[in-house]
């Protein structure tokens, strides 16, 4: 038996510190906590003592004669081939006991330096166990924060790759105990874990792992090594006999004590768990005996005996264990005594029973248990210790208190009783209503953050959806997960995975149910169906942009379902729920301001933010993405995989080279300083990449001419090619990854063989100008190229031949081209806003040029079949046409918000996955995805800029779309039609204090005022400025605009006449950036690139004073108060400043983000003492695309994040937040 006591020492033992300091990992982007500290232990409990195991038993031959001697010589192989072993054989062979014990053993502790750590799944077990039970071998190495960070993640290989950065270059053994292809986990799961095995980074090192499993489908690692039952008699079963059941010498000899040994070993048909089990019982004879010992054993023997009757094979080991089970029972209640008052109508039997709502492998808090069997926790901890001591339960302790877990065999038991007597259900019935008492289920979501208050919270949310669908409680599962309250908890805590799953399967289960349609629309099962799928994917969407803020998260799920209140009770349910429960202050969406839930965006990967150069990404025919991205000025790139079931892996390869030697005059070499030796040495940047997933290859161009062959498992460089005399600008691989083509600034195309290195015949030469992509064709024999020179070049590999002549027609150059699996059809994308698809063989294209794209094509993809192609553009948005008729088909994929970079498309047509520099790679539905229809009415460019009236009850929103637009906040529904006119793209507007003007100026030079309510523009466009225009600002009343320009000047208009009034404003050096204008148009303010702040005098045409410096970069915000006496500042240099135009001097300093605070306090104040002396008005400001709240005590919490927003406004007076995103203008109000 395992006392408390050794429990806790397995705990102690966990978490003893030894080892050194965590190195930083080169393989990842994310920094440790310095609090950190890694510290080797041995994660595994240990066996009871009465556990007989031959872990170094020989055979006469010298090799391992028992299976768990076996089992540890597969682990200790020196073999760099073999990353381990696994165990197989049914249950109750002793597979776990076997993995316990060589996680103690001492020739496996002197191995593996970095520590043991063993982990249980099971057949209940799920992906987010799995995830669960990494962390916790993470924390007990002493990554407290390392396993914080992994648990935020939703997919595994996430968290693979965190976990492998963890443990690094350290050698380690991790033991996984009892795994399943189920519930998620798939039949490939022992090769994914094989990551982990590549921790150790020492050729003659290697980290390993040792599995154990019952699961035939399983596709197994390692040697495999076969578990049976023991011998069913023979010495060492009787010595097993008698270490576990305590007897002494003197009994071992006494005949009716041999006899008794004979029929249980007999019995037990040398099933390990049976004998276990027989030998706890009778050593729990034993000692309550108080006759003759050998007696203890014939009445063991009788009762063993009288179960076996219900049994139909008593020599088979597993029948036995049944018999075996009743048997310890039965001790149990004939030894319950003065307890069987106390327990009332539950005995032993009943308790056992109860805890067949137990997963498998899994362990139930006992302070749960306790209610369960409605004891106080002093008796049940009595009973569940009684049942540890015969082997019906195992208990142990930790830092949460007591937990009660179960061996399979014994949980089927448990299972099988119950449903001879009251079933299963009704048990899970019974845990339902003890989960749902005090504060219910939805209590649990008031506390923030991922960890829970106590265990037994924790394991109620784990298990709600298995205890409540098993429980027939079907419409307290339905409410609960049209719940806004639990989605967000679900989020809060990492369950999104799961909590999907559970949507899916209950979304199957009310369809089977259901029957037809009518039926289910009828009953409303339609309505509350359609709700849970909506929340369930605003979720998976809500998850890159959510922090553990309930503000926060409840913003996003808002955003992406409001849309269809109109049509959904259900979704109008959970909207006035946000409402209510959301904490103050919250942002409420007015109108779109994220991507729908519902809408043709499947998924979206957020990256890092960083400056990226190039992005490349690919879909194979699973549906699974790949691609890269490339760091501007960096050596780095960083590679990410997104399977089928949407977990992703990102793995970050950096290394600083030296500039390969080249011919004098070829390259000019980049000097970098050695921070080691202090010389001056070349370094190389990357500036391509391309990714072979089936091969697990990067290829990286470099800016010296060079390429570089990387592993992603091992994050080394295996080996360069040479030969470009200048950058790589373009490289792609075959499908096989076995050659690799490459196009470069020298103009030259050149194909490589990736296993030796070697360039493949001479230089493929015809371009005039810089190659700008390359592709080649499935089977790898034919290249094509895009150049500068506006040409596309078709090449035979193997002969080094240009097939037929240059394919001419784009008018730009071209940026993009792909090549169909044959070879036979290409395509192109060009600057020239066209895509191209041309025929091979014949030289001419097919069909007419697809039109459609307002700026460069970037990328160019085509389905396998060749019949649809997709393009990616730099106007950031995402177009599939079919090749046939040259149609595009459905409407463009908008939602990103920079330029796009790179697309593919699935072999069948229907998904389409795009990279763009906005950070994210989005996959996209084209076929079935819903039309986003509002989201198409409105701009079908970038929103520049954002403006709003005085009473800030309408927008204005310019677009590179060359239109204006007018919102109104209340509704956000666009007021009248478009106001178009520009020729260019607008990117700056504002609005009069009444809204009943705008003011907008473009890239075409040129000014124009509107009237909201006609749609008319006033007056003819005010030209003048001689460069584009960067900011216009207008007057109180809306009869003047002030305008400044990249011709360093500033101009100001009347509206009426539509002519300059007075010259130029000139004084600045630099552009000018931003100007504003005071209430009554006397007075007007600019920023400059070149630091400054200037105030004119409208009427004379002169500077009021001194420019106004201090700032330390370029002023690229102003403001002035309605007087013109005051004026607000912000610049690069992070700051904003209040400046007094009389003295010229400064009145206060404050922060960027604090930029619309500062204006309202200074500026709409008439004393600037009590300006001066106010504390904030306000507690939030806009940093980095959020809305963030500073609470009293200083720590903060992010209300909002959108996705890239432009030009963020908060108005803190009237509460109202406006901002561009993409194609959308998002208005928000701040609800206090």
């Amino acid at each position: 038996m395992k006392s408390e006591e050794a429990s806790s020492d397995d705990v102690r033992e966990a978490v003893n510190a030894s080892g050194q300091v965590e190195t930083h990992a080169s393989i990842t982007s994310t920094a440790r906590c310095t609090l950190d500290e890694f510290r080797r232990c041995i994660l595994a409990e240990h066996n009871p003592e009465e556990i007989y195991l031959q872990l170094n038993s020989r055979g006469i031959d010298g090799s391992p004669n028992t299976c768990e001697a076996r089992l540890k010589e597969a682990v200790l192989s020196t073999d760099r081939k073999t990353i381990g072993a696994t165990a197989t054989g049914k249950g109750g062979v002793g597979k776990t006991c076997a993995l316990r014990a060589i996680a103690h053993d001492d020739d496996i502790n002197a191995q593996f330096s970095g520590g043991v750590y063993l982990m249980s799944l099971g057949k209940d077990a799920n992906v987010g166990r799995l995830i669960e039970q990494l962390c916790m071998a993470v924390k007990a190495s002493g990554g407290n924060q390392a396993a914080a960070k992994m648990r935020e993640q939703s997919e595994l290989s996430r968290v693979l790759t965190e976990m492998r950065a963890w443990f690094n270059t350290r050698v380690c053994l991790f033991i996984i105990d009892d795994v399943w292809a189920v519930n998620g986990i798939d039949a490939c799961i022992l090769q994914k874990l094989s990551i982990l095995a590549d921790t150790a980074g020492d050729i003659r090192e290697r980290s390993r792992l040792l599995y154990s499993t019952r699961d035939s489908e399983l596709k197994q690692v390692g040697k495999r090594v076969t578990f049976e039952p023991r011998e069913k008699e023979g010495s060492d079963s009787v010595h097993m006999v008698m270490l576990a059941s305590g007897a002494n010498p003197e009994e071992a000899n006494d005949p009716r004590c041999k006899e008794a040994v004979s029929e249980i070993l007999k019995s037990c048909a040398g099933l390990p768990l049976a004998l276990n089990v027989a030998w706890t019982g009778v050593r729990c004879m034993r000692d309550r005996w108080e006759g003759e010992k050998s007696q203890a054993w014939e009445a063991y023997l009788k009762m063993k005996s009288r179960n076996t009757l219900r049994s139909e094979s008593p020599e088979d080991g597993y029948s036995s264990l049944d018999a075996t089970l009743h048997a310890a029972l039965d001790i149990l209640e004939s030894g319950m005594g003065s307890d069987a008052e106390r327990l009332r109508q539950f005995s032993f039997r009943k308790i056992h029973r109860s805890l067949c709502i137990m997963k498998k492998q899994d362990r139930m808090p006992l302070s749960l248990v306790r209610e369960l069997w409605e004891m106080d926790y002093k008796l049940a901890d009595k009973c569940a210790k009684q049942m540890d001591r015969v082997g019906l339960v195992d208990l142990h302790y930790d830092n949460d208190g007591g937990w009660v877990r179960m061996h399979d065999l014994t949980h089927d038991f448990a299972v099988q009783e119950a449903q001879k007597e009251e079933s299963a259900t009704v048990w899970y019935k019974k845990l339902a209503d003890v989960c749902k008492q005090g504060g219910g289920l939805l209590a649990i979501t008031e506390s923030e953050g991922r960890e829970s208050k106590d265990a037994r919270e924790k394991y109620v949310f784990e298990n709600t959806y298995r205890v409540l669908k098993q429980g027939g409680c079907v419409e307290e599962l339905k409410n609960l997960f049209l719940k806004a309250q639990w989605v967000k908890a679900v989020i809060q805590r990492g369950g999104v995975w799961q909590y999907g799953e559970a949507v899916k399967d209950r979304s199957s289960f009310l369809s089977n149910k259901g029957g037809s349609e009518s039926l289910l629309r009828d009953t409303g099962e339609e309505d509350s169906l359609y709700a849970m799928e909506l929340m369930m994917r605003a979720a998976r969407l809500s998850v890159p942009f959510c922090g553990e803020n309930s503000a926060g998260i409840y913003f996003q799920l808002y955003g992406r379902v409001k849309h269809k209140a109109r049509d959904s009770s259900c979704v109008r349910k959970i909207l006035e729920e946000i409402e209510t429960y959301a904490p103050r202050p919250w942002v409420q969406p007015v109108s779109e301001c994220v991507a729908r839930a519902d809408g043709r965006l499947v998924e979206q990967i957020v990256f890092p933010s960083v400056s990226s150069r190039a992005v490349q990404v690919g879909m194979d025919s699973r549906g699974e993405v790949n691609g890269c991205w490339v760091e501007w000025h960096e050596g780095a790139v960083t590679v990410f995989t997104q399977s089928a079931e949407k977990e992703t892996k990102m793995v970050r390869l950096e290394g600083e080279f030296e500039t390969a030697s080249q011919s004098p005059g070829d390259l000019e070499a980049r000097s970098v300083t050695s921070e080691v030796t202090g010389k001056r040495r070349s370094v190389t940047s990357a500036t391509c990449a391309t990714f072979c997933e089936r091969k697990g290859y990067v290829v990286v161009g470099y800016d010296d001419g060079t390429l570089r062959l990387w592993s992603t498992s091992e994050t080394k460089v295996l080996r360069s090619f040479r030969g470009h005399r200048s950058e790589v600008r373009c490289v792609a691989m075959s499908g096989d990854g076995r050659r690799v083509v490459s196009g470069s600034e020298d103009a030259s195309v050149r194909v490589w063989d990736v296993e030796t290195g070697a360039q493949v015949g001479e230089a493929l030469v015809g371009h005039t100008d810089v190659v700008r992509s390359v592709a080649m064709s499935g089977d790898g024999k034919r290249v094509v190229s895009g150049s500068e020179d506006k040409s596309v070049r078709v090449w035979d590999v193997e002969t080094g031949a240009q097939v037929g002549d240059a394919l001419v027609g784009h008018t730009g150059m071209v940026n993009s081209v792909t090549i169909s699996g044959d070879g036979r059809r290409v395509v192109s994308g060009s600057w020239d806003t066209s895509v191209r698809v041309w025929d091979v063989e014949t030289g001419e294209r097919v069909g007419d040029a697809l039109i459609g794209h307002t700026d460069s094509v970037e990328s160019v993809a085509m389905s396998g079949d060749g019949r649809r192609v997709v393009s990616g553009s730099f106007d950031g948005s995402v177009r599939v046409w079919d090749v046939e008729t040259g149609e595009q088909v459905g409407e463009a994929l908008v939602g990103h918000t920079d330029r796009v970079d790179s697309v593919a498309m699935s072999g069948d047509g229907k998904r389409v996955v795009s990279g763009s520099e906005d950070d994210t790679v989005r996959v996209w539905d084209v076929e079935t995805g819903e039309q986003v229809e509002d989201a198409l009415v409105g701009h079908t460019g970038y929103v520049r800029s954002v403006a709003m009236s005085g009473d800030r009850r309408r927008v204005v929103s310019g677009s590179y779309d060359k239109s204006v637009r007018v919102w109104d906040v209340e509704t956000g529904a666009q007021v009248g039609d478009a106001l178009v006119g520009h020729t260019d793209g607008v990117v700056s507007v504002a609005m009069s204090g009444d809204g009943k003007r705008v003011v907008s100026e473009s890239g075409d030079k040129s000014v124009r005022v509107w009237d909201v309510e006609t749609g008319a523009q006033v007056g003819d466009a005010l030209v003048g400025h001689t460069s584009s225009v960067n900011s216009v600002a207008m007057s109180g009343d809306g009869r003047r605009v002030v305008s400044g320009s990249y011709d360093k000047s500033v101009r100001v208009w009347d509206v009426e006449t539509g002519e300059q009034v007075g010259e130029a404003l000139v004084g600045h050096t630099g552009y000018v950036l931003s100007v504003a204008m005071s209430g009554d148009g006397r007075r007007v303010v600019s920023g400059s690139w070149d630091n400054s702040v200037r105030v004119w005098d409208v009427e004379t045409g002169e500077q009021v004073g001194e420019a106004l410096v201090g700032h330390t970069g370029p002023v690229d915000s102003v403001a002035i108060s309605e007087d013109g006496r005051r004026v607000v500042s912000g610049s690069w240099d992070k700051s904003v400043r209040v400046w007094d135009v009389e003295r010229r001097s400064t009145l206060h300093v404050g922060r960027v983000e604090g930029w619309q605070e500062t204006t309202s306090r200074f500026l709409r104040t008439a004393d600037v003492g009590t300006a001066s002396r106010a504390g904030r008005t306000s507690q939030m400001f806009a940093r980095k695309g959020r809305i963030v709240h500073r609470r009293e005590d200083g720590s903060e919490a992010v209300l909002a994040e959108l996705d890239n927003p432009r030009d963020l406004q908060i108005d803190h007076d009237r509460g109202v937040v406006v901002a561009g995103v993409g194609h959308l203008v998002a208005i928000m109000k701040v609800m206090v």
